[in-house]
């Protein structure tokens, strides 16, 4: 019992990074009905970013937050630039593979600017906060999930409680539609890359600190199994991609127990192709033509 309490904690923390790399997708498929395959990308290079803080700046694990994300909003709105604003009237593939182009780019750029070897990270809030029996809380496990959550919920009110909310939400809707009744349609997608480009940021510079390691690959399996909690909640769906990106982290984090350590990987890509074939709009998403 102890040791699936144990694991439940885990998944919780681990699906704090789902979530902020799930929403991140949401959002932008949300308004432009285009995955962002770059995500996985953007949270290595925010993970970088607070890197170099903590290296060269200060060991402030809320400089290097901030770090990661002005590092992830910066190259968000760089590719909506290039792979939406530059191929507007381009077949809506060629704007696809311009955002796996990009993930390209900036692990090659990672590589030769860091290096291909793994870094490591300064732990912060070492020492277990609390236990039950033999379950144990580390305190930055509280930070990463408390974190998660301010975010999240500052991203709710966001979007469902200003006018830049609603004004993303009328442009994912019908952007033409969205046009003529004066919303600035430019605006709103450079901003929703932008703050998803932040949102990925942000959770490499969380996910860095808990696993100890960065490396210009890091975004690859991270951006891959939050696609798949993406999928899982609905992709067009905000408050569908939260519940999908920890519901993979409690379901991968207990499944080691059934299918071991080595596979736990398997379960993501297992989830997506499931829910691709058999209910491709997700659990809470609405089925779209693109």
């Amino acid at each position: 019992m102890h040791v699936t309490l144990q694991q439940l904690i885990n998944g919780l923390t681990q699906g704090s990074l789902f979530a902020l790399l799930a929403i991140s997708f949401a959002i932008i498929y949300g308004v432009l009905k285009l995955v962002n395959f770059a995500t996985g990308a953007l949270y290595m290079m925010g993970a970088y970013a607070g890197w170099m803080v903590v290296t060269y700046v200060s060991e402030n694990i809320f400089l290097a937050l901030l770090a990661g994300a002005a590092m992830g909003w910066s190259l968000g709105f760089i590719i909506e630039k290039v792979a939406i604003k530059l191929l507007r009237g381009v077949a809506r593939i060629a704007s696809l593979i311009c955002t796996i182009g990009f993930s390209i780019l900036f692990m090659e750029i990672a590589s030769v600017i860091w290096g291909a070897e793994t870094k490591s990270m300064p732990s912060f809030y070492d020492g277990v906060a609390f236990r039950i029996g033999d379950v144990e809380v580390v305190w930055y496990q509280l930070f990463m999930i408390a974190t998660a959550i301010v975010i999240l919920s500052g991203l709710q009110i966001l979007i469902f409680k200003t006018r830049i909310g609603l004004a993303i939400r009328t442009v994912s809707l019908d952007y033409k539609t969205a046009g003529l009744m004066g919303v600035d349609v430019d605006r709103v997608t450079s901003f929703t890359f932008a703050l998803g480009g932040a949102c990925a940021g942000i959770a490499g510079v969380l996910g860095s600190v808990y696993y100890n390691a960065i490396n210009p690959t890091m975004g690859l399996i991270a951006g891959t199994k939050s696609f798949s909690s993406a999928v899982f909640g609905g992709l067009t769906s905000v408050p569908g991609a939260i519940i999908g990106g920890y519901s993979l982290g409690i379901i991968e984090n207990l499944g080691v127990h059934v299918i071991g350590i080595g596979y736990r990987d398997i379960i993501g890509f297992v989830i997506l192709v499931g829910f691709l074939l058999f209910r491709p709009q997700g659990i809470l998403g609405r089925r779209v033509n693109i």
